[in-house]
């Protein structure tokens, strides 16, 4: 399975996030052309034409410089004949539709704790898919058939938000030359920090591709999320003052006022904690897992003791447990399970396994009756996704 480590070999990550992250673009080769093929290739993107049905605009695209679109092409056979014409075919969102990018995607969002999503570009000799430009997140190329040419230069404006929404100024294009012309080839990687311009033209031969986006939280997602915190509070509730007859006075003090309750939030570590328990649950860039016909209720977690359960792949679970009220607190994406007097071994032990049978969770409580208490538990995790079962029990 690819890690962050693997993608950046032979650079150390500890290396990359010092000298490179969010700040200067870097090519890594490598040293064999064909370690990306597993992740992807022609027969996969043939397969995924063939076989899904795919929304023009949402899940697969067609670019060309200084070219539009005006028709909306639905079938493989427009879309074929676009690609005849130039056109470089995206497909969006891989890391939703097969399962080693998703494994992929995962990986580097555990390494780093941030959202990525992997796209798919095909692109044609000699052609060019976008004019210059800049993306508002930090993003890897992952070079898998024939070459491309890429020339990446400095940003012009530091650390931009989504330019799609009209968040961010569009200071105009890079004034100096640029600090990184390349070619890569198969099993290349190019690294291109957010906000750095770029555009790249494919080689002699057909090019495909894999770009793996990471949107990175910034502050301002930080400050979102403490509003909708801070709406449980009256205070935070109440109606700013009124200005009559222009008079602001009352409204700057009570404005320095919330100020000031915010500077004093600087002391609440509980804060803190439920801030980092949100962003490490809820980064997943796939939905949660599914896992039939455990999750129906059809087949309920059996008392088979060799039953075995794994964690979910892709969904990230955080296990918090407070001693004075005895109750572990179990996040998984935007969800939270209570649970009430359950022994810490047993919980300690089902999420810091990569998988155990319930025979050996039965010996991880043996005050709790095994049926009543252990099976009931591990079906309520199953049911809610945390848990998985390995090989349900079949009809």
């Amino acid at each position: 399975m690819f890690a962050l480590e693997s993608l950046l070999d032979p650079m150390p990550l500890d290396q990359f996030l010092r000298e490179n992250w969010t700040a200067r673009g870097v090519v890594l080769r490598g040293q064999d052309r064909d370690r990306f093929r597993p992740l992807f290739s022609w027969d996969q993107l043939n397969h995924l034409l063939n076989f899904h049905r795919l929304r023009f605009g949402e899940e697969i695209r067609l670019a060309a410089k200084g070219r539009k679109i005006f028709d909306k092409p639905e079938t493989p056979e427009e879309w074929i004949r676009h690609c005849q014409d130039g056109y470089t075919l995206i497909i969006n969102q891989l890391q939703a539709r097969l399962p080693a990018i998703a494994e992929l995607a995962s990986a580097i969002e555990r390494a780093i704790g941030h959202r990525s999503q992997v796209n798919m570009y095909c692109s044609w000799p000699g052609q060019q898919g976008f004019d210059q430009h800049h993306d508002d997140h930090e993003v890897f190329i992952l070079q898998i058939e024939g070459t491309k040419r890429w020339v990446v230069s400095e940003e012009t404006y530091k650390y931009p938000l989504d330019k799609y929404n009209n968040v961010s100024a569009d200071t105009g294009e890079p004034k100096g030359p640029p600090y990184i012309e390349t070619e890569l080839r198969p099993g290349d990687v190019l690294y291109i920090p957010r906000g750095h311009w770029h555009y790249a033209v494919a080689g002699d031969e057909p090019s495909l591709h894999l770009t793996l986006g990471v949107t990175c939280r910034t502050g301002v997602y930080w400050l979102k999320w403490l509003a909708d915190e801070l709406m449980d509070e009256e205070e935070w509730r109440r109606n700013l003052p009124a200005v009559v007859a222009g008079d602001t006075a009352q409204l700057a003090d009570h404005v320095r006022g919330l100020m000031g309750r915010i500077a004093a939030l600087a002391d609440d570590e509980q804060l803190v904690k439920a801030y980092i328990a949100n962003h490490l649950t809820t980064q997943d860039s796939r939905p949660r897992e599914v896992s039939l016909p455990s999750q129906s209720g059809f087949h309920p977690l059996s008392t088979n003791s060799y039953t075995r359960l794994r964690q979910a792949h892709f969904n990230p679970v955080k296990v918090e447990y407070d001693a004075d009220s005895a109750q572990h607190r179990i996040l998984f994406g935007t969800r939270k399970i209570t649970l009430d007097g359950a022994p810490v071994e047993l919980i300690d032990n089902l999420f810091r396994r990569e998988s155990f049978t319930l025979e050996e969770a039965i010996g991880w409580a043996p005050a709790f009756d095994p049926a009543e208490d252990i099976a009931a538990l591990l079906r309520l995790l199953v049911e809610e996704g945390c848990l998985l079962e390995e090989h349900p029990p079949s009809g």
